[in-house]
């Protein structure tokens, strides 16, 4: 799970900077995936470690959760509006996206992790 959440980060990291491009460097808000992505793959090196690996993927799951909150509560409204569906709108809901299937994929490991002990 450790290199599942490396993985995500970077896609995350990567969303960002694609966002920020794409609105012109305009706004340093558009790097707030990017954030996301370098908390989680802070987590998913220490995961790595066995002597860590608990407590990084649970703060991991905890970020997550963060992270789709947060994005969700900016991505619905400008959605509901009706408003057109901007570069910042888009990147709003992929984070969500990918965090939440990230969410689902460290719950599953979670389950499987304490069905084995």
């Amino acid at each position: 799970m450790a290199k599942t959440t490396i993985g995500f980060s970077l896609a995350l990291i990567i969303l960002g900077v694609l966002s920020w491009v794409l609105t012109g460097r305009s706004s340093a808000t558009a790097l707030i995936p990017s954030a996301f992505g370098l908390v989680l793959s802070v987590a998913g090196v220490l995961a790595l470690l066995d002597k860590y690996r608990k407590h990084a993927l649970h703060a991991a799951a905890a970020i997550s959760i963060v992270g789709i909150a947060g994005s969700l509560q900016r991505a619905i409204p400008t959605a509901i509006s009706g408003g057109e569906l901007r570069v910042a709108t888009a990147s709003q809901l992929l984070m969500a996206l990918f965090l939440l299937v990230f969410l689902v994929l460290c719950i599953r490991s979670f389950i499987l992790a304490r069905s084995t002990e």
